[in-house]
Order: structure tokens, then C-alpha cells, then sequence
């Protein structure tokens, strides 16, 4: 059966934390037909003098009246936003947790580079579990997507204002744990294998993704010939391990010739893991995340445009920023 829309004797028991905490419905924005209520924004109380101006806006979500969700959208003045969710049952609780966060860890910025990062509240801990990141460059916007399955890489996704044309190996170069960006029709993928515990991989996604900002912000401030200029151990470290498969594949088929040659007697546990190896080795294939890619070495190419972008970017604006998703973890 369908979920009730929200009368109004519900929606005054749900705001009664709200409302003692200081907090206005929004009637105009809430949905009581998809059990929505938003709350008005409200500056972020507590933040240092010399730190900028955050609003944020509550959105309370109830698909019963056993289970919410609480999310605390926090905006930023250059318009990226970053979300805190909480889950549960007790109304005060969610929102208790969802203030008691402090804003400023949320936003990271440099020189020509602004990030925001949404996390989950997991309670009662009230620890913060990474969910995705936005990152703004000039006009490019990066993005960052945890996995919900651990073991899984994180999945990027970078996407231009105007046309640009982006080497594959611009992320690659930050070290082996990024993949290479494969073009799209409207953006660039690529992804981000996190390493360690899975408890640690919120805080290394988060200062991954500052790597690539500042890296980002650096290169595009140059002209595209200085890449491959300050780049080239780098670039050529790339390039070696994309051959590492196409490698491998060689070395296994010229060892599979070299056996016959080798004396090794058929009544040897040594022919019998050889004569197994095949199988195992389909296996061992099957069960990785990624499937290699088998391509032949190339060196690095270099880049010969004048700049990165055809035409002049416009100056940003106040409001310019790339706001990240508001939606479930």
C-alpha cells in the first residue's frame, strides 16, 4: 500500500524538535505527498570571524513513522554545498547529531581550487563516513563517488564548462592508484583505488581529491607544453604500467613454450602446477575488480596547443560553484 501523505497533526509532531531548537518550516518548499518537510536556511552559528558566511537547510525525510531521514545541506558562498545524512528513529537525536558537526571541515580550498565533501553520520558513534566530493578548477569539475561495496574503487567523474581537450594520463600521473580517464560524450571517467583499512579510506578519498585539485589548478595555470615538461618521470612511470599486462601476458606465453625444454619430470608436483596453471590463471582473471587492459607501450604524448582552452574562460562569479549532490549515500 502507498505511504499516507503527511496530515497536519503529523506534521506538528515531527517539527517539535525543530521548532524548540529554533528552526522554521518551509511549508512552500516541503512535499507532503512524498513525506518531505524543508525547513528554512539559517546561518551557521559559532564560525570565526575570519571564516566565510555558511547557510544551511534541513530536509527531513519519512517514509513511516519509525525510520527518518535527516539531511543538513550546508552552503557555501561560492555555491558548492556539501550534505551531513543521519538515519534512525529518534528525531532529536538526528538532529542533535547533524548540529553538532562542524561546518568549515566540510570545504577545502587553494589557489584556484574549491572542494566540498558530503558525509553519513553514523550513529550513535556520530562518526563521518565520506559519501562523495565535488571539486572545482577553473571550468573543470571533478567529482568523487565512494563505493558502497567495499573493495571497489572510487568512481570519478571530471567535466568541462567549454571544450577542452584533456591528455588520459592527467590524473594517472598523481600515482598508481588512479586510473586513466576515459572520454565520454558529455565528461571524462576514471577511478580511484583506495588502499588500507576501510576505515581510513573517508579521510585518504578526501586528501586525494585535494591532491588532484591542487594538482589540477596547477597545470591548467600553465600552458599544456609544461605538463609534459615537468611531468616526464612521471608520464613515462604511466606508461610502463600499462604495459605490465600485455607484458605478463608475453612472459606466461613464452614460459608456456620454454617448458617442454625445461626437463622437468611429468611425476613432479613442479609439472602439475604447470599443467594446472592455465585454469587458475582464467580464475584468477575473472575474480578482478578491473579487467586489464592489454595494449602495446607508447611513449608520452606531448602537447603542443597555446592553451588549455580554445577561448578565454569568463571571469567567475560569486555564485560560481559546483554543487554537490543532495542525495542518499
Amino acid at each position: 500500500m502507498a505511504t499516507p501523505p503527511l496530515t497536519h497533526h503529523d506534521i506538528l509532531g515531527l517539527i517539535a524538535p525543530f521548532t524548540r531548537s529554533g528552526r522554521q518550516l518551509d511549508l512552500g518548499a516541503s512535499d507532503r505527498v512524498q513525506r518531505r518537510l524543508v525547513f528554512k536556511p539559517e546561518a551557521c552559528q559559532n564560525l570565526p570571524e575570519a571564516a566565510a558566511a555558511l547557510t544551511d537547510t534541513l530536509e527531513l525525510d519519512g517514509q513511516d513513522d519509525s525510520r527518518f531521514v535527516l539531511r543538513r545541506i550546508v552552503a557555501h558562498p561560492n555555491g558548492l554545498t556539501a550534505t551531513l545524512l543521519a538515519q534512525g528513529t529518534d528525531l532529536a537525536s538526528l538532529l542533535a547529531a547533524v548540529q553538532a558537526v562542524d561546518p568549515l571541515p566540510l570545504f577545502r580550498s587553494g589557489e584556484g581550487w574549491w572542494m566540498a565533501c558530503s558525509h553519513r553520520l553514523v550513529l550513535p558513534a556520530t562518526s563521518l563516513l565520506l559519501t562523495h566530493a565535488v571539486a572545482q578548477v577553473q571550468g573543470l569539475t571533478l567529482q568523487l563517488k565512494m563505493p558502497g561495496v567495499t573493495g571497489y574503487p572510487a568512481e570519478l567523474v571530471l567535466s568541462a564548462n567549454a571544450a577542452i581537450d584533456l591528455p588520459d594520463d592527467l590524473l594517472q600521473v598523481l600515482g598508481r592508484d588512479w586510473a586513466r580517464l576515459s572520454v565520454h560524450p558529455k565528461n571524462w571517467r576514471s577511478t580511484l583505488k583506495l588502499r588500507g583499512p576501510a576505515s581510513a579510506h573517508s579521510l585518504l578519498a578526501a586528501n586525494q581529491m585535494e591532491a588532484a585539485a591542487r594538482h589540477l589548478a596547477r597545470t591548467l595555470a600553465q600552458p599544456p607544453a609544461q605538463f609534459h615538461l615537468e611531468q616526464p618521470a612521471a608520464r613515462w612511470r604511466v606508461a610502463a604500467r600499462r604495459a605490465v599486462p600485455l607484458l605478463t601476458l608475453l612472459v606466461l606465453v613464452l614460459g608456456s613454450l620454454a617448458v617442454p625444454y625445461l626437463g622437468i619430470s611429468q611425476e613432479s608436483v613442479y609439472w602439475m602446477l604447470i599443467f594446472n596453471a592455465p585454469p587458475l590463471l582464467l580464475l584468477w582473471g575473472f575474480s578482478l575488480r578491473e579487467m586489464p587492459s592489454f595494449e602495446l607501450p607508447r611513449p608520452p604524448r606531448r602537447l603542443t596547443a597555446a592553451h588549455w582552452w580554445p577561448q578565454p574562460l569568463p571571469a567567475p562569479s560569486a555564485n560560481s560553484g559546483a554543487t554537490a549532490p543532495a542525495g542518499s549515500p
